[in-house]
């Protein structure tokens, strides 16, 4: 077995987090955002319907956005959370 070198110490607190702050997926729920629709199905060239999903959630959920994804026979619909009533 092998042996790994490391470093240990005592600190205050944690570091942040640095994370991309665009993605390539933010143009396509930007557009959803702008136009008047409330449900739309979107297509991703190379793409599989299941990893635009989970990419888009992602996305949605470091956003905190108001949108549901889903995926159908191989197509991805965008759709506007309907309002809570209280």
């Amino acid at each position: 077995m092998s042996k790994i070198k490391f470093e240990m110490r005592s600190v205050e607190k944690k570091r942040k987090k640095i994370s991309m702050k665009k993605s390539i997926f933010d143009p396509i729920l930007d557009k959803f955002l702008e136009g008047g629709e409330g449900l739309v199905e979107i297509s991703v060239e190379n793409r599989d319907a299941g990893y635009v999903v989970t990419q888009l959630q992602r996305r949605i959920e470091v956003r905190e956005l108001e949108v549901e994804v889903s995926a159908a026979q191989g197509f991805v619909y965008l759709e506007k959370k309907p309002p809570e009533s209280v």
